[in-house]
Formats: C-alpha cells, sequence, structure tokens
C-alpha cells in the first residue's frame, strides 16, 4: 500500500470536483493518497482517512466520505451537514452493520433534501453515523414508500474499511 502526498494543484483540482465537501480539502495542508485494492483510492486529509473513490455496482464511480470522516476527524461537523441523513430504528442497526441495504421500514426519520444517487448517511437514534451509502431513490419517492430498499450501503462501521482507517489513524 503505498501513500503519496498530492500537490497543490492537484488538491484544487480534486476540490473542484467534489463540490462543497472539497472545501475540506481546499483548507488541509496536506492531503494523500492510497490505492487500495480492488481498484479503489483513499484521501486522507491531514493524517485522517477522509474520502474513499470506488466503483460501485449499479452506480459506477463514487466518491463518499468515510464513517471516519463523519463520525471522528475534526471536520465531523461540517461534513456531516453535507450529506442528507437516514435515522434508523434500533432493530435495522444489526442488521446494517452487517452489510444489509437500509430498508424503508427501519427509516424513522430523513433529514435533508437527495436525489437518486446521492451520498446517504445512516445513523442510529443517537445519531451517530453507522454507515455510508447511496439512496436508490429521490426523497419523494422514499417517502411515498412503505417498504423495500432505499440505500444502497456501502461502508459500515466494521467493515475492512473501517478497520483499515484504524489502522492508518494510529500512524
Amino acid at each position: 500500500m503505498r501513500r503519496v502526498a498530492l500537490s497543490k494543484k492537484e488538491v484544487k483540482e480534486l476540490a473542484a470536483a467534489l463540490g462543497k465537501v472539497g472545501d475540506i480539502l481546499r483548507e488541509a495542508e496536506l492531503v494523500e493518497v492510497v490505492e487500495l485494492e480492488g481498484g479503489r483510492v483513499l484521501y486522507i486529509v491531514d493524517s485522517e482517512p477522509a474520502l474513499i473513490k470506488a466503483q460501485v455496482q449499479h452506480f459506477g464511480e463514487v466518491v463518499l466520505p468515510t464513517i471516519y470522516l463523519l463520525n471522528k476527524s475534526k471536520h465531523a461537523q461540517r461534513a456531516s451537514a453535507i450529506y442528507p441523513m437516514a435515522i434508523v430504528d434500533t432493530g435495522a442497526v444489526k442488521h446494517i452493520l452487517n452489510g444489509a441495504d437500509v430498508m424503508r421500514p427501519g427509516i424513522k426519520q430523513i433529514l435533508g433534501d437527495f436525489n437518486k444517487g446521492d451520498v446517504a448517511q445512516v445513523a442510529d437514534e443517537k445519531r451517530r453515523i453507522i454507515a455510508v451509502g447511496l439512496w436508490l431513490y429521490s426523497r419523494s419517492e422514499v417517502e411515498a414508500m412503505e417498504k423495500g430498499k432505499v440505500i444502497y450501503n456501502v461502508h459500515y462501521l466494521g467493515d475492512r474499511l473501517w478497520k483499515l482507517f484504524q489502522e492508518l489513524s494510529k500512524k
């Protein structure tokens, strides 16, 4: 696993492509890239695992915030405010932490507006982020649904990426 620092020009280009979350990169002193197995790329911002770029089935290449960025980093509050959130009931948490997609009946509350394919934060009832995924429908479609999958689970607490982040944050 190779860790390479990005130049200021590369950071500026990446930040421009990422929209609102790009502001976090612009303010960083150091942005590094780590190439992972499966063609995934991890962006480390000021020694914190912040973003992951990956090929996601049915969505293509996407850039997602890490749970570390949304929960533990110094940018957590700002980053979390960028993305819509689904708050799930206690019964859904165990399934999501085993990699299950988020089902409509498990969602207690939706915060923020979104379209199909947008990044979704999944939080427990105490608003701790437990997963990051992609919305399978727009907000209006999700609100009209009573059952079915609504969020494709890409990254969750305890998965291989989470364990890798724990290792990298110790370095």
